[in-house]
């Protein structure tokens, strides 16, 4: 290969990686652990507390929380201790029954 040659393919391949990386820096995040979509509020989920948690209970806390994203806390689990306005925290017993609500 002729030095013009691979001087046009240094080229190219360097404009390649500059346009990968500009649109790289370009997107925002689209991934659901670190984008909620909204405030959760747990004020008014104590309905559940003494329920078993089901599908359906969770799709209902779910909605009625506002929040953007949600985790089942059991007392055998591990889980970040980081707080998240946009989390909802549905803790469970052994037997899967819901023992409290929040949010974080």
């Amino acid at each position: 290969m002729n030095a013009q040659r691979r001087s046009v393919l240094s080229r190219a391949a360097i404009a390649v990686a500059l346009t990968l990386a500009a649109t790289a820096c370009s997107q925002t995040q689209t991934r659901p652990d670190l984008a909620g979509r909204g405030h959760c509020d747990a004020a008014a989920l104590t309905w559940a507390v003494g329920q078993p948690l089901d599908e359906a209970t969770g799709r209902k806390l779910f909605q009625q929380s506002g929040a953007g994203l949600w985790r089942v806390v059991a007392p055998d689990n591990t889980f970040s201790s980081d707080r998240r306005e946009d989390r909802l925290n549905v803790r469970v017993d052994k037997a899967n029954v819901v023992t409290g609500v929040d949010c974080g």
